[in-house]
């Protein structure tokens, strides 16, 4: 008989201790000695997934392979392998029989006897109990070690060393007295100096200090982190946060259904925890109202100057989006609107050069754009064709194992061009040569004139002149059975 298996792990903590490697053993040794036919693109494995949800990557692939009758049996360690909830097994050991397909479990076989199926009704039971047991206890776990004193988290903050439990110590953090004085550095900059955040990186660049990843350049929120938590005041908190599923997951990875979004506790759930100070509290104080100030000076709170386009634009060039800036005359009156990518910020992106994409003027883009979309809402067949096209080619890329169509619609944005009909973006209606369009790279020049993108949206309502500058965003893909991804349309802005 032709067979397939498939291995399952839940954390990076088993993949390290190899557990998923013994899985793959036991199951090999099974199909050898039954004498059937294992071949290696019959192995399936999701390494890191949670075995509570149905989309991940290795069942997805067994499933459609079960569905195109490849192989006649599937060979699972254990029930909870599959899955951690009942009703989940019941679903796929229903679709695999529709199939064709037998399930066999190594570790504790199942037949169709009514006491083997009420055994595996009482497993499937037991691991989902066991699963929020597990939960529970590894929560009231770290809250004891935390009311005792004990640091809980996984890795210590900037300016700290953890040293881990031992002679009958608890757990605890020691200052680094190298990255200390780097962080009063910081709290020295920032108020002394009332840098922003964004100037302490240029600084941080231009001198002698790295972060603890090695890299060459600081990350925003790491600064940003060291000069507002409370920790180097002498005080770390445990239980401050609670965690949610995110409402707009931006990813579709190991963890995109999980409670991944921090929402701040009520001030009285947290779980003080004594550790050295590295600065007073007044210094603590005087940094807090620092960047109060900086944040309602920071341009992120722009009420002054509006963009039709605003978060909706990614430049030809690096792929990155782009921003709306707005130049002043000397009297302070607006002067100059332009879109500006963010690849030309070589601090903040860390790039050895800026983006050679010049700015494009906002009014002229802006109605290149509308003129865009007044054609498309004038013509429905043409922007019926262009959903359907950005539909097959969204599926065609998942059924191809395509890089940029699994990688979610932020990832997947920067390959879905809006058509340009033919016309060079410079010349076409309302988009002049100040759109900057540079040249035409020998990669991008090898590239055949007539892709899927660019024959999907060729039409009388579409004006062209959108290529290199605007690249059209995915709608959320909509959720087909067991929470695949059955089609991605483009959104029309």
């Amino acid at each position: 008989m032709r067979a397939a298996i498939y291995a399952r792990v839940s954390t990076g903590r088993q993949e390290r201790d190899q557990t998923i490697d013994s899985q793959l053993t036991a199951l090999r040794h099974w199909t050898a000695a039954r004498g059937h036919d294992l071949r290696d693109e019959h192995v399936f494995t999701d390494e890191g997934y949670s075995g509570s949800r149905l989309d991940r990557p290795g069942l997805d692939r067994l499933r459609d392979a079960a569905a195109e009758g490849t192989f006649d049996v599937v060979a699972v360690y254990s029930p909870d392998r599959l899955a951690r909830k009942y009703a989940y097994q019941v679903l796929l050991l229903e679709e695999f029989r529709k199939a064709g397909c037998e399930v066999a479990f190594v570790q504790r076989p199942i037949s169709d006897d009514p006491h083997d199926q009420l055994l595996l009704q009482i497993q499937g039971a037991v691991a989902e109990y066991e699963r929020a047991v597990l939960g529970e206890r590894f929560r009231r776990g770290k809250l004891q070690k935390a009311r005792a004193g004990q640091w809980t988290a996984g890795k210590s903050p900037y300016g700290y060393r953890y040293v881990p439990k031992r002679d009958g110590v608890p757990g605890h953090l020691v200052i680094d007295e190298a990255e200390a004085a780097v962080v009063r550095l910081l709290y020295r900059w920032l108020i002394d100096e009332q840098m922003t955040v964004r100037q302490i990186l240029k600084r941080l660049a231009a001198g002698p200090w790295r972060p603890r990843s090695g890299r060459r350049l600081w990350s925003n929120s790491v600064v940003h982190r060291i000069l507002s938590d409370p920790v180097y005041t002498g005080t770390g908190y445990h239980n401050r946060y609670t965690f949610e599923v995110p409402r707009r997951p931006r990813t579709r990875g190991p963890r995109s259904g999980e409670r991944t979004c921090r929402r701040p506790r009520p001030r009285e759930e947290w779980v003080a925890i004594p550790v050295p100070a590295i600065i007073d509290a007044a210094t603590y104080e005087q940094a807090s109202a620092q960047l109060a100030r900086n944040a309602v000076l920071s341009f992120r709170n722009n009420t002054r100057h509006d963009y039709l386009l605003r978060c909706l634009l990614t430049c030809r060039t690096c792929g990155l989006s782009m921003f709306g800036v707005t130049t002043h005359a000397a009297d302070g009156t607006p002067r100059w609107r332009y879109y500006r990518c963010h690849g030309r910020d070589c601090v903040s992106r860390d790039r050895d050069r800026p983006c050679p994409q010049r700015q494009a003027k906002v009014e002229e883009l802006d109605a290149a754009v509308w003129q865009h979309i007044k054609g498309l809402l004038n013509d429905p067949a043409t922007l019926l064709g262009q959903f359907e096209a950005f539909a097959r080619e969204a599926e065609e890329g998942e059924a191809d194992g395509d890089p940029v169509a699994a990688a979610g619609p932020r990832r997947a944005a920067p390959a879905r061009r809006l058509p340009s009909g033919g016309h060079r973006p410079d010349r076409a209606q309302g988009a002049p040569a100040a759109t900057g369009r540079p040249a035409r790279s020998p990669r991008r020049a090898a590239e055949p004139a007539s892709t899927p993108a660019r024959r999907a949206g060729r039409g009388p309502g579409d004006p062209g002149g959108l290529e290199g500058v605007l690249r059209a965003r995915p709608l959320p893909a909509r959720r087909g059975h067991a929470g695949r991804e059955t089609t991605a349309l483009a959104r029309a802005r």
